[in-house]
């Protein structure tokens, strides 16, 4: 049974009409939504996406009060079914959390239990939002060239956006699986710090677009990280080897050249 019926949490609220402001304030338990699994929230981590729906984006988030936070981890509370157990530690990412279901930027969250994970061996909960919904989005992609085929000694593999949270993970990830990363960018200011995570070659973004207005480009990568979207992510399918693999995810965007 919860012995602590209030909580903190981050709260945004729309003062007046697009107006939104946002702070920390007491909550009650018993105002969480509906769900069979109450978490005491240990950690969560910052993402683009909480960054919009702190800001009042309506294509994220359409009801406030709201507390944002798209990822959790923490320790199972309640639990009114049997997929887990008081005191268990879980990760929560995805689905409706930090959208419209109030989400980890507050002490507490209940959810449906089919949203959890338990936490995998071997991981803290702090490493797994030091990792967060960024991590898991690269670490998917890292899967999906794998599970296609794609292997180290067939060549280079682009990661574009590569200086933020998916990219820069993809880099660390795959070029310590003994891949040739090269990792596109506009920071030119940020390559010892690509180099550092291991990318073998760090290339302009324009590098990668020159050309892109033709059908076809030269084959150059055995594989593609794209987080980009858009003319990016069409120049990257066009120059990708025959046999190739490309992964995206993020701004997915028609692009004229597509």
């Amino acid at each position: 049974m919860m012995h602590q019926q209030t909580f903190s949490a981050m709260i945004v609220k729309e003062a007046e009409p697009r107006t939104f402001l946002r702070e920390i304030m007491s909550r009650s338990i018993d105002d969480l939504p509906a769900g069979d699994l109450l978490i005491k929230v240990h950690y969560s981590s910052l993402n683009y996406k909480d960054a919009l729906s702190a800001t009042g984006r309506p294509g994220v988030t359409r009801r406030y009060p709201h507390t944002p936070g798209i990822d959790a981890a923490g320790e199972v509370i309640e639990s009114a079914g049997k997929a887990f157990a008081p005191g268990d530690n879980v990760i929560v990412t995805g689905y409706d959390l930090g959208m419209d279901t109030d989400g980890g930027y507050g002490q507490y969250i209940r959810i449906p239990s089919y949203w959890a994970l338990p936490l995998p061996a071997g991981l803290s909960l702090r490493e797994s939002m030091i990792l967060g919904t960024a991590g898991f989005t690269a670490g998917l992609s890292a899967l999906k060239l794998q599970q296609n085929g794609v292997q180290p000694g067939d060549g280079d593999i682009l990661v574009t956006g590569a200086t933020g949270g998916v990219g820069s993970i993809a880099v660390a990830i795959l070029s310590r699986a003994g891949y040739r990363v090269v990792a596109a960018t506009g920071k030119a200011a940020e390559s010892d710090f690509l180099l550092s995570l291991g990318a073998a070659e760090v290339i302009d973004r324009e590098s990668v677009l020159a050309g892109a207005e033709r059908p076809l480009m030269k084959e150059r990568w055995a594989g593609v990280v794209d987080v980009v979207g858009g003319e990016m992510l069409a120049a990257a399918i066009k120059s990708t080897r025959y046999g190739g693999t490309v992964t995206c995810c993020g701004l997915v965007v028609p692009s004229p050249s597509m």
